[in-house]
């Protein structure tokens, strides 16, 4: 038996192998996580009835009258820190502050798209990765860093067709939504943010860059993003073992059944190594430790 299977295969409490306990420590991450995500989600649920009483609610084309796309349910509320998508519902939370028209349409256009890229269903894909891959770090990297990722994918496709000047504006519409922001308080905290998509400031810097740098237009490699993700799938199908080499024509060997035990013994010479011997066979053997050969008495040669 190679040293790593020996290792899992130890009887460390209770005569349980080392595998059977981390096998039960990560079902039991898994278990815990999902009832934390459930009642997160139970809470939001609850805290956005409580915003619906509060709140104007009308329909983007309520907004903009020129829109033809999908007329989405708009929250206006002052109860919120940023513009935000409610993606299960497909609801736009918008702050109860005046913009021009033309800034309104920006702004409203950009939440219109988190929906049609369908961010909420990635955000909740990558929630899922965490709750199951709880013990491997990279994907905390991962749900850290997604929000930055789902707002320059959607500042790319709402600036793609503007001029530089156009770009300069949206970039300063961005820093004047936040100015207006400092006194806002959040009903959704900040821990519930794997429900959202949430323009907040801690990604304002990054965007406001990649789109002054035109950086979004560098594309990532569709087949290294789907190797990286895939990643963490396969990990789990990967075993380490140690190699041995192949026992030669000259080795010699016995074939070992539980018949045969009871007349086996196993010699423990002075170099450390073994030799079993059974009905008149020998063969050398490497743990007397392990199963089938424990029960076998040993002779000190």
């Amino acid at each position: 038996m190679n040293p790593l299977m020996t290792f899992l295969t130890y009887p460390l409490i209770l005569d349980i192998p080392i595998y059977v306990i981390l096998i039960s420590l990560w079902i039991l991450g898994i278990l815990f996580n999902l009832v934390r995500y459930i009642r997160e989600l139970l809470y939001l649920n609850r805290m956005f009835k409580k915003l619906e009483e509060q709140s104007e609610i009308c329909k983007i084309k309520n907004l903009l009258p020129d829109y033809n796309g999908n007329n989405y349910d708009v929250l206006i509320t002052s109860y919120c820190d940023s513009p935000k998508v409610l993606g299960s519902k497909k609801v736009i939370i918008l702050l109860n502050i005046h913009f021009e028209e033309d800034k309104l349409q920006i702004i409203l256009m950009h939440e219109i798209k988190h929906i049609e890229n369908h961010d909420y269903y990635i955000k909740q894909f990558v929630n899922f990765l965490t709750i199951t891959y709880w013990w491997f770090p990279p994907v905390y990297i991962l749900r850290k860093n997604i929000d930055l990722f789902l707002e320059i994918r959607v500042d790319e496709k709402v600036v793609k067709k503007m001029s530089e000047r156009e770009r300069l504006n949206y970039a300063q519409l961005l820093i004047h939504v936040q100015k207006s922001l400092v006194n806002k308080t959040d009903p959704f905290a900040k821990e519930y943010y794997s429900f959202l998509i949430d323009d907040s400031s801690n990604v304002l810097e990054y965007r406001i860059r990649y789109i002054l740098e035109e950086s979004f237009m560098k594309k990532t490699n569709y087949l290294l993003l789907v190797v990286i993700c895939s990643l963490v799938f396969f990990s789990n199908s990967i075993i380490f073992e140690a190699s041995f080499p192949a026992p030669s024509a000259e080795t010699p060997y016995v074939t070992v059944s539980e018949d045969t035990l009871d007349n086996a013994y196993i010699i423990q010479h002075k170099d450390g190594t073994y030799t079993l011997f059974i009905d008149g066979e020998q063969g050398s053997i490497e743990d007397p430790t392990v199963s089938p050969f424990s029960e076998i008495p040993i002779i000190k040669e």
